[in-house]
């Protein structure tokens, strides 16, 4: 081993073995205010919701929200300024519990998907009526100045 390689690693031992464990750790990026946001892109264009339904789709009760969080507004993406659109679709089964959760489309994809789609599978509604079952519901959750809108 090389003089210099041994004193590096004799001081990471001699550090590690030294160091007090602090009581608390230190703040992670997702706790600190990230101040106002501003904008880095232009909100894309979100499309029509009522072109999205099918005639088929989500069709054979009326859904009743017993509790549907809205999404929080990404860290990383408030940070950075981005704006974009996704639309879920779900199924909702009898006792009103959501299913299949999954993202249609997305833009931009990526940044929001995540959020978005946890939030709806947490949803929960009335039971539905007659044990009917409901597929393909779909939301459009806008994400735009730093806040987060249904559409």
């Amino acid at each position: 081993m090389r003089p210099a390689s041994i004193l590096l690693l004799s001081a990471c031992a001699l550090a590690s073995a030294c160091s007090a464990v602090p009581d608390q750790l230190t703040p992670s990026i997702l706790d600190r205010d990230p101040g106002p946001f501003v904008p880095r892109d232009m909100l894309p264009v979100p499309p029509n919701v009522s072109r999205l339904i099918g005639e088929d789709d989500c069709q054979g009760s009326t859904l009743a929200a017993v509790s549907a969080r809205m999404p929080d507004y990404p860290h990383d993406a408030f940070v950075r300024g981005r704006q974009g659109w996704v639309v879920v679709r779900f199924n909702v089964q009898p006792d009103g519990q959501v299913d299949d959760a999954r993202i249609a489309h997305a833009v931009p994809d990526g940044p929001f998907n995540r959020v978005s789609r946890r939030a709806v599978s947490d949803w929960q509604f009335q039971p539905l009526a007659n044990g009917a079952q409901l597929e393909n519901c779909v939301v459009l959750f806008e994400y735009r100045l730093g806040e987060v809108r249904l559409r």
